[in-house]
């Protein structure tokens, strides 16, 4: 069989969660008295406030003409626009303004002007009430004036924003206007830097192939070696000397040839682009083809090994388009020179002698090119300058011929076109940043010109202010909203205290401190008034010695009156249970009191007799022991079924056990009116736990002491009703013993009035004594008896701290199946802790709404739960209730 899960459902939860709610009745007092509080106040209040007008005008903000400064939607352009119109309307001088004109606020305008403008602030209202409409709203307690103070601020709104608008963009438009002046200046100064470089250097151009060393420099006197600017250099006019134009041909004739040398691809006889334009594009194309070719063998060598096949095929690609790009720069290198073809028997490789004969001659006219130059050139500074940066490359390069190219060419033409580039980059940002400032100074222009005409972004009033007609803040909103706070903080008040309050009311507090378990739950009881005092009616025989002050004994007297005597219950008289009344089993006719016959009689037997023995252990104790010394000789036993023989006969046992008397009650159900009346409930709860106790005890006696950690919770009660229970049907032989000597309240609970000889604390003391006499109980049913105080007061409380009282309890528990002790309460003194050692178990009683979640905790940490059996909440109302702690227990609840 599965077992059952521990865990709660969520509608356990609620249930619980609405149990604990439900507990907010339990304050309906306090609940009561500070609602009547607060509605009186709130009442008050309203008699007391003015009533409050409020008047709005709504604004519409609008755009008309669409200027493109802003990037923003409208709709957001306007929902930052809010919290800025909101403080220009909320700004102190807008609102001592008002204050004056409209004499709001005379007594705090008398003391400052700065209490009348916070006092106005918190009767302006602004929000908005959609992306371009804003509400404006004031409260007064005049409603004409309300009207009045919302149209002068709309329109101060209004008037401010207009002015503001206009300043800002004539602000705008003036500073944009020295921005595009200064943009000007800026482009005026970088195309005149970028003319005074073209001045300088001719050989560049503006437009197709603006530098002449572009896209590649052109070799000079060994591969890969730049060429000077001056040898290369395509004026954009040709001088008209014929001479100068020979020699110019002849150069270029010569440098082609040099070129062709070093270019192997370039084959005799070979035609050339027509034009350089032509040459250009081929050049260009080699170029574009060579960059692929080395981009595909990248990718190749990212993914192969350089000796992979298609590695190989790739590198291929690759030198076939250097040398496509090498015959492409030789021939844009002769159609400049002004061939049409590759000269025939001059290309292929050069002999040294034949290099060396071309660069003597390249260097020849060079230095006559320079010369003539010079000489037709006159004063030019320009020419003069050229001719001798010519001069100088022709000589460098004379002298340097044989070591290789010319370095200083190289740095001058990395100059050249450095500051080419950097020219044309500084006028190209200065036309583009000349551009965007006149963009946006035509937009300042239209924004102001707009702003003036009042034509571009304005607000207009759509919905003009309105006279009130009803009050906004009236004396029935004051005392409804009054009224709703009361309402809630009473509430809050309620529920605070239930959530702090650790006093338990159901089985459910208990399962939440996760100590010992909840055995039973009580319910509530009806009130029944205290039992009604019986006397006991006592058995035949001397009453027990009593010792002398100084310590001897004296002679026993009789413990009741011989039958017919005053004294001795008669049938039909008061304290005598006929046949088939309560508390008499089948056959008592006959036993009380003429059925009281001397042990051997064999006359009808008394179930009102002595328990006897539970093991042949027990009897072999009897054997061992002695009669004290002083003992009646001759003091007569209960006669039945289960009889003790006394002390004094030839060859029987002093017994343990004594039954002293009885009570019978011909008018009642005696002791068991307790359980009159009682709800099915509570016989359930009754008989739930003497279930698990039989559980527990498994065929073995068992001592149970009922506890509680204070005082007035019902032990007493509780204590009793379960002797009864498990006594019921005389399903087991139980005994009730008072265990709270210090208040004893049994016998007051029970209704019984016992002689003095029969207190526990008495017998105890005997023993303390010396004094060996059985234990004498009293009979109230034939399978329940009682071991109680006669009164309020032990004779002597300090018994229950002696070894006799552990002894004792064995003793019983020898001769009676259950026996139930009324501990004392556990917080407060260490009597507890005592009989918790003298028995097998332990219950704890806690009375719902009375007992304290910490008060239940802190006695089971000073008992412990070795020998806790679980516990009992006692008194469990139908509905929370909140009860008073009263000092005496109450015998009956």
């Amino acid at each position: 069989m599965s077992s059952l899960s521990t865990e709660s459902t969520p509608r356990e939860r609620l249930d619980r969660a609405i149990s604990v709610l439900g507990r907010v009745r339990m304050y309906w007092r306090g609940m009561a008295a500070m609602i009547a509080v607060g509605l009186s106040i709130s009442l008050a209040l309203a008699l007391a406030t003015k009533r409050v007008w409020r008047s709005e005008a709504t604004i519409l903000y609008r755009e008309t003409i669409q200027t493109g400064r802003d990037p923003q939607s409208s709709t957001a352009r306007a929902a930052r626009l809010g919290p800025k119109l909101k403080d220009a309307l909320i700004a102190r001088g807008t609102l001592a303004g008002v204050i004056e004109a409209f004499g709001l606020y005379p007594e705090k305008t008398a003391r400052s002007m700065v209490e009348a403008v916070e006092e106005m602030k918190s009767h302006v209202g602004f929000r908005a009430q959609s992306s371009d409409t804003y509400v404006i709203s004031f409260t007064h307690d005049d409603p004409r004036v309300a009207q009045q103070v919302a149209a002068r601020l709309t329109q101060i709104l209004i008037d401010d924003y207009r002015r503001d608008s206009l300043g800002a963009a004539t602000m705008t438009r003036d500073f944009l206007r020295r921005e595009l002046a200064e943009a000007s200046a800026k482009v005026d100064e970088a195309s005149r830097a970028l003319a005074t470089f073209l001045a300088k250097n001719p050989q560049f151009q503006w437009g197709l192939n603006d530098s002449p060393y572009a896209p590649a420099p052109q070799p000079l006197g060994s591969p890969g070696a730049p060429a000077p600017a001056a040898a290369r250099a395509s004026p954009p006019a040709r001088p008209m000397d014929p001479q100068l134009a020979a020699l110019e041909r002849q150069l270029a004739r010569v440098e082609a040839l040099l070129g062709v040398a070093r270019s192997p691809a370039a084959a005799p006889g070979q035609p050339l682009p027509p034009s350089v334009v032509d040459a250009q594009r081929a050049r260009d194309a080699a170029a574009a083809a060579l960059v692929s070719a080395e981009t595909a063998l990248a990718e190749k060598l990212s993914t192969v090994t350089p000796i992979h096949p298609d590695a190989i095929a790739a590198k291929r690609r690759v030198e076939a388009a250097r040398s496509q790009l090498a015959a492409a720069e030789s021939a844009l290198g002769l159609v400049r020179a002004g061939l049409t073809e590759v000269p025939r028997g001059e290309a292929g490789e050069l002999t040294p002698a034949r290099r060396a004969a071309l660069s003597a001659e390249r260097s020849a006219l060079l230095r006559q090119i320079a010369g003539l130059r010079a000489r037709a050139g006159g004063g030019r500074a320009a020419a003069g300058g050229e001719s001798r940066r010519a001069l100088e490359a022709a000589g460098g390069e004379a002298r340097r011929a044989p070591a290789g190219p010319d370095g200083d060419a190289e740095e001058r033409v990395i100059e050249l076109e450095t500051e080419w580039h950097r020219l044309r980059l500084d006028l190209e940002r200065a036309r583009e940043y000349l551009k965007a400032v006149q963009a946006n100074e035509r937009a300042a222009d239209l924004s102001a010109d707009a702003a003036e005409n009042k034509s571009e972004t304005e607000l207009d009033v759509l919905d003009p202010a309105y006279l009130p007609s009803r009050p906004d803040r009236g004396r029935g909103r004051v005392f409804f909203a009054g009224a709703a706070v009361t309402f809630f903080f009473a509430l809050g008040v309620a529920g605070a205290r239930v959530l702090l309050n650790d006093t338990l009311y159901d089985g459910g507090d208990i399962h939440a401190l996760g100590g010992p378990a909840l055995l039973a739950a009580m319910p509530e009881l009806p009130p029944q008034p205290p039992l009604r005092e019986r006397a006991i009616v006592p058995a035949y025989g001397a009453a027990p010695a009593a010792a002398h002050e100084d310590g001897g004994v004296r002679p026993s007297e009789p413990a009741g009156p011989a039958p017919g005597q005053p004294g001795l219950a008669e049938p039909g008289q008061p304290g005598f249970a006929g046949p088939g009344q309560p508390g008499f089993a089948e056959g008592e006719e006959d036993t009380l009191p003429d059925g009281l016959e001397l042990e051997g009689d064999a006359g009808p037997r008394s179930p009102w007799s002595a328990p006897e023995p539970a093991s042949s252990a027990a009897e072999e104790a009897w054997s061992a022991a002695e009669p004290a010394s002083g003992a009646p000789g001759g003091p007569l036993a209960c006669v039945g079924p289960r009889h003790l023989a006394y002390a004094g006969g030839a060859g029987f046992r002093e017994p343990e056990v004594e039954i002293l008397g009885a009570d019978v009650d011909p008018d009642g159900c005696g002791v068991f009116e307790l359980l009159r009346g009682a709800p099915a409930s509570a016989l359930a709860a009754l008989r739930v736990l003497r279930h698990r106790l039989d559980q527990r005890r498994g065929g073995e006696p068992l001592t149970v002491a009922v506890v509680s950690p204070g005082r007035a919770e019902g032990k007493t009660a509780v204590a009793a009703r379960l002797a009864m229970t498990l006594a019921e049907a005389e399903r087991a032989r139980v005994l009730l013993v008072e265990g709270h000597l210090a208040r004893p309240r049994v016998a007051a609970t029970l209704g019984l009035r016992l002689p003095a000889h029969a207190s526990f604390s008495e017998q105890l003391r005997r023993r303390m004594a010396g004094e060996a006499r059985p234990l004498g109980v009293i009979a109230l049913s034939p399978s329940l008896s009682v071991l109680a105080e006669p009164s309020l007061e032990a004779s002597y409380p300090a018994a229950l701290h002696s070894i006799h009282f552990e002894a004792a309890m064995r003793a019983l528990r020898r001769y009676y199946d259950y026996v139930v002790l009324d501990g004392p309460p556990v917080l407060g003194s260490g009597d507890a802790n005592v009989i918790e050692d003298a028995c097998d178990g332990v219950l704890v009683v806690a009375r719902a709404s009375v007992t304290r979640a910490s008060s239940l905790a802190r006695a089971v940490e000073q008992l412990g739960e070795r020998r806790i059996l679980g516990v009992v909440l006692n008194d469990v109302a139908a509905r929370p209730v909140a009860r008073k702690r009263i000092e005496v227990e109450e015998p009956a609840t």
